[in-house]
């Protein structure tokens, strides 16, 4: 053992050595011992398989488990580095693009987990994100890990699991509903809070953020940091649809439209304003068109300055048809015809001057 890593209410992680391999690992204790709760000892076995089973260059790798003195432990790969809720502790508010880049790389590795092995994290926030010298991004932390069925899973003894900062109605709710849905919402709010530096109901006691998670909704992104840019506050606001039916229907989706934002773009189907989420509305400036992928303005309309400005956002009512949106560019901008003329008239001067040239030779 070298120092203490962490430390939480079911286990400590510290930082060893391995001595047969001469290599730096981490290592998570359970804190009670294995015969005085056989329902964490099941539980801290289960996370590590479930951890073991994932292979993934985004996702903490598990090396070895075990019991010492009746004390549960598993090995894990070291990730030197800070983890992104250190990153927010420490500075504030992130860049839109890193916090965009650390969505885009937990959405590829819970993608996998989900497409390959039906694992859901149900605990993903900016504590468990691990972000690497390197800069990537791997994802920790497994413990609340559940592997579905094509039905689902209920959870036992009516035990809310998670972050309440983070999870979603369903996971306050303790339905048997959870899945890769469930983990879209936790990445949202994660990106709330690494875009605003605001912990999501972070003024409330554990019991009153369940229940708001359920009813209550929180300021629009751009309301705390105007430099977010539309396209940002929609994907929160998406991801974050108190419904799961309002979310994404898979990864691919959620990783598509990340990668339109940071283009610059907005998402293909913004919620419409009769659909409830968790983010209150983030609507478009009145001199704004949504045009496919990217915001553009009107023709003949005042300049409205960049979209990651740090002007104060524009708190006007504006129609946006998801239909619409999810269609080609081509059936909603029609292109302008090529001017031609200049072209014929070079033309009718060149033949002129041959002409002349046959006529006087």
């Amino acid at each position: 053992m070298v120092n203490k890593i962490a430390e939480g209410g079911m286990a400590t992680v510290w930082k060893a050595c391995q001595e047969k391999l001469d290599r730096v690992v981490a290592i998570k204790v359970l804190l009670k011992q294995a015969d005085s709760d056989q329902q964490e000892y099941e539980r801290f076995i289960y996370e590590a398989r479930a951890a073991a089973s994932l292979i993934h260059p985004n996702i903490v790798q598990v090396i070895d488990a075990g019991e010492h003195d009746l004390f549960l432990y598993y090995v894990m790969e070291y990730v030197p580095g800070p983890t992104a809720g250190d990153l927010v502790d420490s500075n504030g508010a992130l860049p839109e693009a890193q916090a965009l880049q650390i969505g885009l790389e937990v959405s590829e590795a819970l993608d996998y987990a989900w497409r390959d092995h039906r694992v859901v994290h149900c605990d993903i926030k900016p504590d468990n994100l691990l972000l690497h010298r390197n800069g990537r991004t791997k994802i920790a932390d497994l413990g609340l890990a559940q592997v579905l069925g094509s039905e689902g899973v209920a959870i036992e003894d009516d035990m809310t699991l998670g972050t309440p900062n983070y999870f979603p109605p369903e996971q306050a709710l303790v339905e048997d509903t959870l899945d890769c849905r469930t983990d879209m919402y936790a990445l949202g709010a994660t990106l709330y809070h690494l875009g605003t530096g605001s912990l999501p109901f972070g003024d409330m006691s554990p019991e009153e953020v369940a229940s708001q998670q359920v009813h209550g909704q929180i300021p629009s992104p751009k309301e705390i940091n105007p430099k977010l840019s539309y396209g940002f506050c929609a994907l929160v606001e998406r991801l974050m649809a108190k419904d799961q039916q309002h979310r994404y229907d898979g990864w691919e989706d959620v990783m598509a439209d990340i990668m339109r934002v940071r283009e610059g773009g907005m998402i293909r189907a913004p919620l419409s304003g009769n659909i409830r989420s968790t983010v209150e509305h983030t609507p478009l400036p009145a001199n704004m068109n949504n045009r496919g992928n990217k915001i553009v303005r009107k023709r003949g309309a005042r300049p409205a300055g960049s979209l990651n400005s740090g002007g104060q956002p524009i708190h006007r009512t504006v129609n946006v048809n998801a239909d619409a949106l999810s269609r080609t560019r081509a059936n909603l901008v029609k292109e302008k015809p090529a001017n031609i003329w200049p072209a014929v008239l070079l033309l009718t001067g060149i033949a002129t001057l041959l002409y002349g040239y046959t006529f006087l030779f």
